[in-house]
This record gives C-alpha cells, structure tokens and sequence, in this order.
C-alpha cells in the first residue's frame, strides 16, 4: 500500500470557499467558542515522496466579520521541500451585502515530486497521464508551484438566500437541525436552496524543471465563471437536497501559454435512508462530473510552431487525487474530456467515543463517519459519450470522517488498478 497523508489537504482547504455565507452554531459543544476564535495545531508526518516532515497549522473565524474565516499552514521536510498555504474568506463587502469575497493563496517547492506527465525516455510513444497510459510513464521532478484565486460571488435573492445573505446553522451531533436547513426542502431555487454565480481571476502555475519543455504549458492565467445552485440542507454534513454547479474557464494565453477554454458540469445527490437504532444516520450521496475543452484541436502559430490550444496537465480535464478517482495519485489521468460517477453510503452511529479521548477532547468533536464509496471514471481525447463510457477506471474503499469544530476531517483507504492509497484530507467529497 503506497501511504500519503497530506499536511494540508491544499485542495481541500480550497473547497471550503464554497461553504461562506454561514454563520455555524453547534448546540451541543463541549467547548463553546464566543465570538472570535483562534487555534493553533503544530503536526508531523512522513510520506514517500516528500520524507519527514514538520508544520503548524492555524484556524481562526469571526475576526473581521461573524462569518469570515481563515486557514493557514506551513511544512517544512527532511528532503528541503517547504509548502505555505492561506486561505482566507467568507468576507461580506461592505458596498454590496450580497458579494462575497474569498482568496486562496499558495507556494510549494518539492524536490522529488511524481507527475504523470510527458518526458520519461522509456515511453516516447505514449502520452503520458491518457486512459491507457502505463502507471509507470511518469517523471519525478523538482516541481516548483504557486496558486492564487480570488473569489467574488454573489447571492441571489430567491429560495434560502431570499430574506439574509448570511444563514445561521444551528446543529447537533453533526446534523442541521429542522428549521435551520438551507435547502433539500424541494428543487426550486425560487423557494429551496441558494444560487450563486460566481467570478473567479487566478494564476496557477507548475514548473517542472528540465521537463517544461514537453508540455503544452506550465502555467495557466485566466477567468473562470460559475454558476451554482446549491440546495443541500446544510453544506458541511448534506444529509438531503442536491447541488449543481457549471462552469466555464478561459485563459487568453500569452507568450509562454496558448488560448483555451474549458467547460465543466457537476452534480450531487443525497437521499436520506430511514433511521435505525443502532444508526443516528444513513445517507447515499451521488456524484456526477462531467468536462470538456472545446478548443482541443484549434491551433495558431507562435514563433513559426503550431500551438494547440490546450490548458496544461494540472489545469484541464483531470481524474485522480482527493475527489474523484481516489485509488489514483493527483492527476494520473488528463486528456481533452472528463466523465465521473460516485455513490457513498455514509453511516453515522448513534456511539462517538470521541469526546473522551485525549487530544480529541480538546476540540467540539460531536458526529463521526463511517463510509464505503465506489468510484468510475475516464479520461479521452474527445467528447464522445460513448468512449467515455468504455475502458473505464474504478476506485472503491472506505473512509472514516469526523466532525471537528464544525469542520469535516477525512481519512480515505482506496484501492484501484494502479495501487492502494491512503490520504488525509478535509470535508466530505462533493
């Protein structure tokens, strides 16, 4: 089994930008946290890739606004890779109580980093990171990255965001009380749930070294707009409702990256199954991602080369990592088009031993998870329904997640025709 745990589950601290507009109240904390709060974690772990490692992680909320938030973290490892990572949101602007602003900031230097990308000798004939590509047509690199997202979204007047831009949760033993929900009542977003659009500037880039040369692009600078209808009953723990997203990225290219667009489409699904005594909860949660990029096969000249315009690896249609297809390393699949199916049973039992053990006791620890996902997916170098549904990768496994001050932690062992991966991550998938 190839072990990763992640200091900061980057990708995951991204996602909580989609979770503002809220202001949380647990009723049952063991620790009532007033006002403004302030907490510190120093860690250390050892992975395969980046060795031993050190860091210090730092969560606080209500500083500037009840519903601003901000998490941060920084790692140093024994092989002289360093990460620092800020996220920083849920800020209402004060011209416009409907906008919202969040931004996410990141650096990291990895010195011997996997990536399934173009460049390995052995495989000239093969592009690296496509469906039928060999779990061994990879490089290892010292990859040099840095991300920067800036968010402004803005909530439209219907359904659950009608009367307050900001929704007070009220929660016990993980799970929204009624009354307190902010969607799953019906699938209208006249009158259930909450609609966002979303406009989102950004620079993302990759340097991989000696192997730059083989990729379409290492970097990638644009705009991506997003359109969202959320109507789960609470964001962090779904136990109803659904949530749909579509969005559309355009990067105008430059002199060191090409024009591309990319279109992608998301949907969720959560239908509670009827309580037991032996469980508080039981939910199936169903996931759909679809993705495609229309300029694929466009082309224009620069500096007498043809250049496709196509995003980079880490940028386009992509399967693998922490969400989608999690028995694959990050990105092992890339290609023009994305198709992705999940189901999860999420139990929650009525017995949480938490609170008593110690460390955990220090934080409001009130619901915990356990869960059997199921994963199909595929990459292909066109939008072909057909092709996608062929030759298609699996991942399945089991998952242990617990609630921590209102934040869902996970811990994921997945298993695929490439290996058995364990990660550490944070919140739920979709």
């Amino acid at each position: 089994m190839k072990l990763i745990q992640l200091a900061c589950a980057s990708m995951g601290c991204v996602s909580l930008a989609s979770t503002a507009m809220n202001v949380t109240i647990l009723e049952d904390a063991k620790h009532q946290r007033r006002g403004s709060w302030t907490q510190i974690l120093p860690y250390a772990y050892y992975t395969e890739n980046l060795h031993w490692g050190v860091g210090v992680g730092v969560g606080a909320a209500g500083h500037i606004q009840a519903s601003s938030s901000m998490v941060a973290t920084a790692t140093v490892t024994s092989n002289n890779s360093w990460m620092g990572f800020l996220y920083s949101g849920d800020y209402q602007l004060p011209f416009a109580e409907r906008l919202f602003f969040d931004t996410t900031l990141y650096r990291t230097n990895f010195t011997h980093n996997p990536q399934y990308v173009n460049g390995n000798p052995d495989y000239s004939d093969q592009a690296a990171g496509s469906n039928d590509s060999s779990i061994n047509n990879r490089i290892y690199s010292h990859t040099q990255g840095q991300e920067y997202r800036f968010r402004f979204r803005y909530l439209l007047p219907i359904g659950h965001g009608k009367d307050s831009p900001i929704h007070t949760f009220r929660v016990r033993k993980g799970e929204v009380r009624e009354g307190y929900q902010a969607g799953g009542d019906s699938w209208n977003p006249l009158t259930s749930g909450r609609t966002i659009v979303q406009l989102e500037p950004y620079f993302w880039q990759q340097d991989i070294g000696e192997y730059n040369a083989y990729q379409y692009a290492t970097k990638s600078a644009g705009l991506r707009l997003e359109l969202e209808y959320d109507n789960r009953n609470y964001h962090q723990n779904p136990t109803r409702g659904s949530r749909q997203r579509f969005s559309i990225t355009r990067d105008w290219g430059g002199n060191s990256r090409p024009v591309w667009s990319l279109w992608e489409f998301s949907a969720a699904k959560y239908i509670n199954l009827p309580r037991r005594s032996w469980a508080q909860n039981q939910v199936i949660a169903l996931g759909f991602a679809t993705s495609d990029t229309p300029t694929w096969n466009s082309s224009s000249q620069h500096d007498g080369q043809t250049r496709y315009h196509r995003p980079a690896w880490f940028a386009g249609s992509r399967l693998g990592g922490m969400d989608r297809l999690k028995g694959y390393e990050a990105a092992r699949f890339h290609d023009r088009s994305m198709i992705y199916y999940s189901a999860e049973y999420r139990f929650t039992p009525n017995w949480n031993p938490l609170p008593k053990v110690p460390v955990m006791n220090w934080f409001n620890v009130p619901a915990w998870y356990w869960v059997a996902f199921a994963e199909a997916g595929r990459v292909a170098e066109q939008y072909n329904l057909a092709t996608l549904h062929s030759d298609m990768k699996y991942s399945f496994g089991l998952s242990l997640r617990i609630m921590m001050e209102g934040v869902v932690l996970r811990g994921d062992i997945a298993s695929s025709g490439d290996d058995n991966v364990f990660r550490l991550g944070i919140n739920h998938p979709y």
